[in-house]
């Protein structure tokens, strides 16, 4: 008998290799020497990338904004840009890949040199690559028995769009405005025909001076915002996430000393970049085996990941917090800026884990009123309930810190507290082996004998019972009608063979 195997071709968009990288950006602020820096803040604006061969090139602008205050003890405020262009090693990077690129300032620092300040950042790349794929299975063939099961595969496809936001609203009649900074929340994705419909918020900090003095005074303003991001690969219903950063914003303030109001306006262009994930089930051949010869298979691992719920929370938090600079109660608290949240979660049964840190600046006068700040660190942790939680599946988190707040309630210490608001997306991940190819080798030894029986073991499937005798589980099943799998190990399988008898 020949063996012939039958073989199918699919081709998808995979999800390749995850790349972290590091670098240093800085500039320099001229003639700055003189001023005792406050508070130090990095945004990190996102230009593109570029996959070669064994590396991902990719480049953006990092924006510093700086406050100080003068040898005079009044606060002032500067910012600067710096571009930057940086390269991540990688074997398996190719041309035909894309590349997508989320950046995150991980640590700011601020040193002298002559008359200016250099400023300095430690910027993260965390870069997972894109690339098309090919995978060709066995699918049947002449003297081939295959058991076919279901593997998942699933489409990776990325997209990204634009927004032009505005906002304004009224304050306290304020002098300067010193510093501002945004950070952007998405509390929904749903996938529609050809478009993915992204909302969130914009949580805007602006620092200001009071008209006529030197205190420092921050607000507060989140803005909400709804946006669609083309995608012709989106369909009604299929998985889907969403990121957004700002790519330039413009703040301007306008005081009407009648009123004794101030109204900020601003304007900001939103990048939002999305993913959408499709996946089906493609039957593939698990096993295979040559009915009477020995078989050699080769196998290919095929991983799928795909969302399968996301879902909103909320969370106050408090607690002493951990300071940078001592503070007694001769410090009257002012303002607070540059507030931030890192998070991270992990699922359980039931629940998903959630913990992080709050961080921001907090500003102050000392007991001789001169300008003072503190930086402090809020770590928070607590679980979440979602009935759709499951151990074995990983979760991602993104995270605001709304109304961050600090008190002086002991000499020495700063309570803090803030509102968090999350927004979680839960993946599920399966991993599965199919056949590649198939090769009948030596014919396999075979009893002579009209009829045996087998014994098999407990919890036998009708596969493994097939593979074992060397027959299809449709002969198996024929010959053997009682039987139902998986076995207990107490069934006995009659093997009836055909016998030519010559007189």
């Amino acid at each position: 008998m020949s063996v012939s195997g039958k073989y199918e071709k699919i081709e998808y968009i995979a999800s390749g290799k995850k790349i972290n990288a590091q670098s240093i950006v800085e500039c320099r602020l001229n003639d700055w020497a003189d001023n005792r820096v406050l508070a130090v803040n990095a945004r990190a604006v996102y230009g593109g990338a570029e996959v070669l061969s064994g590396e991902v090139r990719y480049g953006g602008r990092l924006y510093f904004t700086v406050l100080a205050a003068t040898p005079e003890g009044s606060v002032i405020g500067g910012e600067r840009g710096a571009e930057f262009s940086h390269r991540a090693e990688c074997e398996s990077a190719a041309p035909a890949q894309t590349a997508e690129v989320a950046l995150r300032v991980e640590k700011v620092e601020v040193r002298k040199d002559g008359r200016a300040l250099v400023l300095s950042a430690i910027l993260s790349a965390e870069i997972e690559l894109f690339a098309p794929a090919e995978i060709s299975y066995l699918s049947g063939g002449e003297g081939v028995v295959c058991d076919f099961r279901p593997v998942r595969l699933t489409q990776v496809y990325a997209c990204r769009g634009e927004a032009e936001i505005e906002e304004e609203f009224d304050t306290d009649y304020v002098g300067d405005v010193l510093a501002h900074s945004e950070t952007v929340f998405i509390n929904r994705v749903v996938a529609s025909a050809g478009a993915l419909e992204v909302s969130g918020e914009i949580n805007l900090g602006i620092l200001a001076k009071r008209e006529g003095e030197s205190d420092t005074v921050s607000y507060e303003r989140l803005i909400p915002f709804r946006a669609e991001i083309p995608c012709d690969d989106a369909v009604t219903g299929c998985g889907c996430t969403a990121s957004g950063f700002i790519r330039s914003v413009n703040v301007s303030a306008s005081c009407d000393e009648d009123k004794n109001r101030c109204r900020i306006a601003a304007e900001f262009t939103l990048e939002l970049r999305g993913r959408v994930y499709r996946g089906e089930n493609v039957h593939m051949s698990a096993d295979a085996f040559c009915p009477g010869f020995e078989s050699t298979l080769e196998r290919a691992e095929i991983a799928s990941r795909e969302p399968v719920a996301a879902f909103t929370a909320s969370e106050r938090i408090s607690g002493t917090a951990a300071i940078s600079e001592s503070v007694d109660f001769a410090c009257a608290l002012q303002a607070v800026a540059f507030g931030g949240c890192l998070a991270a979660a992990s699922a359980e049964d039931g629940f998903v884990t959630c913990e992080g840190v709050v961080s921001a600046y907090v500003l102050m006068k000392d007991g001789e009123g001169n300008p003072k700040s503190c930086e402090v660190s809020l770590p928070f942790s607590f679980p979440v309930k979602c009935d759709r939680a499951r151990k074995g599946q990983s979760a991602e988190v993104g995270a605001i810190a709304c109304g961050i707040a600090a008190r002086q309630k002991k000499e020495g210490e700063l309570e803090a507290e803030c509102a968090l608001k999350l927004y979680f997306t839960l993946f599920a991940s399966e991993s599965s082996s199919a056949v590649t190819h198939i090769e009948a080798g030596e014919p396999a030894p075979e009893c002579d004998a009209a009829v045996s029986v087998y014994v098999p073991c407990a919890g036998d499937g009708l596969w493994e019972i097939a593979k074992k005798l060397g027959r299809s589980p449709e002969e198996v099943r024929r010959t053997n009608a009682g039987l139902e799998f998986p076995l207990d190990g107490s069934e006995r399988i009659v093997v009836y063979r055909k016998k030519e008898i010559g007189f």
